[in-house]
Parts: C-alpha cells; structure tokens; sequence
C-alpha cells in the first residue's frame, strides 16, 4: 500500500499533538480540531494539544479481518476514548493491550506506534495509539 508523502506531512502536527479546539463561549473541546464550535456554533475557539492528556477508555472494538498488507496486524482495537481534563472524545487504535484486558474506565495514555511502510519508497508511516497507562 502507498502512502502519499505530501498529505501525510502537510497533516502530521494536528495527528501527531492530537490537535483539538477548545470552545471559548461554551467550554467543550472537540477532537478534531475544527474553526467553529460543533456543540454550540461559534466561532470563539481556541487550538489546544491534547497529546499529553491521559485518558479513559468508554468503549471499544476488535476487528478480526484485516485488508491486504495489515494481516500480521490482526486483531486491532478500536477505542474510544474521553481526556481525563479536557473531556474530548477521541477514536484511535488501541495497543500493548489484549482485547480481554479491557474494561471501561481504565485510564490510557497516548503513543506514537508505527502504521504502516511502503517498501518502495522507503515511507514510514506513524499514528496515534492508546496504550494502558502502567502503574
């Protein structure tokens, strides 16, 4: 699979600080980050980084089939998740962690995991992932 190099590098500062808008009327934050409030309409927002914010997972996912080129990844995680301070929601891949390990409510913290190579050009490709927080 090919990854284009100019969305990728044009978009990695939002993906990779987890890039949110912080409402200044209403308060909420909203992942992703969006020039207009989508809880109450306004355009009085703030950008916030929300790569430093543990947070707590809600509800998940695991999908066991896989599209070519991601079979060794099997089975993935889905999550969703809300910032312990900012109370964003966020969906992202979960990892280090076996499905049967979950359970609402344990907190997580975000981690840079490799996604996905293009052999050919030599791309490496990164995201945002989830992890449990070790105590």
């Amino acid at each position: 699979m090919k990854i284009a190099i100019p969305p990728s590098w044009r978009t990695r500062i939002d993906r990779y600080r987890l890039k949110a808008s912080r409402c200044k009327d209403c308060g909420r934050t909203g992942y992703p980050a969006s020039s207009i409030c989508r809880f109450c309409g306004s355009r009085n927002i703030e950008y916030v980084e929300l790569v430093n914010e543990k947070a707590r997972l809600l509800t998940w996912t695991v999908i066991y089939s896989a599209m070519e080129g991601f079979e060794e990844k099997r089975p993935v995680i889905i999550g969703v998740l809300e910032t312990v301070e900012s109370k964003a929601r966020i969906t992202a891949p979960l990892t280090d962690v076996l499905p049967e390990e979950l359970k609402p409510g344990i907190e997580m913290e975000p981690v840079l995991r490799r996604i996905s190579e293009d052999n050919e050009a030599g791309l490496i490709h990164y995201g945002i992932s989830y992890r449990p927080v070790l105590k």
